[in-house]
């Protein structure tokens, strides 16, 4: 039984297989809370040492029998089918396959749970995830998914979309594979006025910015999870819809009053490009930017 180094990276990101057996990663921008990996197995039997984070891996190969062999369990690993190992437990894994073995890893930092659990309400102490294999969670799949199209496309306002990802997801491991399941949530009332301004005069002057929803919530002095709940009751929209709105607004002002070209109307407003501006600027006004002169 082989033991697989843990693999680490010029970004002092540690992963569960060697580097060689990454494919593409998320090391290095700077997501919060979470990192994920895309991952080639390179052996049938291997042992892991206790890990830092929890882990969770979504297989994105052909189906395959796996076995944890310390814990006694095994089971079927269909294609989109998951694996939850939490954090601080070594295991030994046996692996009956036909070919490549290819799989999402997401890692999930303890300390990052624990502050949704806190802003949950829940204290967090208490919690501890359910390990488990080769069940299927279709809105784990859904958004483990999404995080692996934003690591390749890289696209418009990528931190604030991961990170609302990641406490989605946050939340649902609470309320779905813990100790605590099903929380009892405090009611939603929402920011008040005053903190509710604050945030809204720091999105409007970070327009242009790469936002990110940990620096919104921290004008608040909120976690990114309670800040989340309290916005979306007080203004009806979550953080990311409400940045888009206001860059399409912004967008709106500067294409009437000055004879910028689209692309630095774009990046002047926080859009990567003049198509990002385009796109959203229809689905929201119903036009293209040029039309809007």
């Amino acid at each position: 039984m082989e033991q697989v180094p843990l693999g680490g990276d010029r970004h002092g990101t540690v992963f569960d297989v060697p580097p060689e057996h990454i494919v593409q990663s998320s090391s290095g921008k700077g997501w919060n809370g979470l990192d994920i990996a895309e991952v080639i197995h390179p052996l049938d039997d291997f042992a892991l040492p206790a890990l830092p984070r929890h882990i969770l891996i979504i297989n994105l190969s052909a189906p395959s029998t796996i076995q944890e062999r310390l814990a006694g369990r095994q089971g079927q690993l269909g294609t989109g089918n998951l694996v939850i190992l939490p954090a601080g437990a070594p295991t030994n894994w046996h692996l009956e396959r036909e070919g490549e073995v290819r799989h999402l890893h997401l890692y999930l930092s303890p300390t990052f749970i624990q502050e949704i659990a806190t802003s949950a309400d829940i204290y967090p102490d208490t919690v501890e995830f359910v390990g488990a294999l080769g069940i299927f969670d279709p809105q784990i799949e859904s958004i483990a998914l999404s995080l692996f199209s934003e690591l390749r496309s890289d696209g418009l306002g990528g931190k604030l979309y991961v990170e609302s990802l990641a406490n989605i997801l946050g939340i649902h491991l609470l309320r779905q594979h813990s100790s605590v399941k099903q929380p009892s949530l405090s009611r939603s009332v929402g920011l008040d006025k005053v903190t509710l301004r604050r945030v809204s005069m720091y999105i409007e002057d970070h327009l242009a910015e790469g936002l990110s929803l940990s620096e919104i919530a921290a004008v608040a002095s909120l976690s990114p999870y309670h800040f989340t709940r309290l916005f979306k009751a007080s203004t009806g929209f979550s953080p990311h819809q409400y940045v888009i709105q206001r860059r399409i607004e912004r967008a709106k002002l500067l294409l009437s009053t000055t004879n910028w070209s689209l692309t630095t109307v774009a990046h002047a407003v926080g859009f990567a490009n003049e198509s990002h501006l385009a796109l959203h600027f229809k689905r929201l006004t119903g036009i293209i930017p040029s039309s809007y002169r």
